[in-house]
């Protein structure tokens, strides 16, 4: 799962950190996770993992990384959408968290085809000041794209810089 998480990760350079790589994998095992591979029907090739990141959350918060070279074939929508049919059937939960990069547009797509809607930004990486010093320095990085995110999440464009965004999924 690290070898995906590496593969996924804006922040490469974490990797070469044996404590980041070791929190990571803590993350994935620790109690109160639920982290599934995912293997190709056809050939069983591993291509990733789904889970939720911590099952006594009121609002449980899935999570997905998937290889590259498997993205944009439906793999995620289908484990996605399995993993929330069975877990709403076994605890009759149907409401779902979900934390997206601003500039992971496939993944926001991905959570739209899964019925979810804007519910907020959260902080992840950055906080507090660092992150008004990350709008500051980053202005730039302001294009249509992001434009379009801030009004579907009703916010300025430079207040969602340096945030995650938050979807919530009202599953079946």
């Amino acid at each position: 799962m690290l070898s995906v998480s590496y593969v996924c990760s804006f922040l490469k350079h974490e990797f070469e950190n044996e404590t980041y790589r070791k929190y990571l994998w803590e993350e994935f095992i620790r109690e109160n996770v639920a982290n599934y591979c995912i293997y190709t029907k056809d050939t069983n090739e591993f291509i990733g993992y789904c889970g939720i990141k911590n099952l006594t959350r009121e609002i449980p918060e899935l999570a997905i990384e998937l290889l590259s070279k498997y993205r944009k074939y439906g793999y995620g929508f289908q484990a996605l959408s399995l993993l929330m049919d069975q877990f709403s059937e076994i605890t009759g939960e149907h409401v779902f968290r979900s934390r997206v990069e601003v500039d992971n547009y496939a993944s926001q797509a991905l959570r739209r085809k899964l019925g979810a809607v804007p519910n907020g930004m959260s902080e992840f990486l950055l906080h507090g000041e660092e992150i008004i010093k990350y709008q500051n320095e980053n202005q730039h990085l302001i294009d249509d794209n992001i434009r379009k995110l801030a009004a579907d999440f009703g916010v300025e464009p430079i207040e969602i810089l340096g945030h995650v965004l938050e979807y919530k999924i009202e599953w079946k």
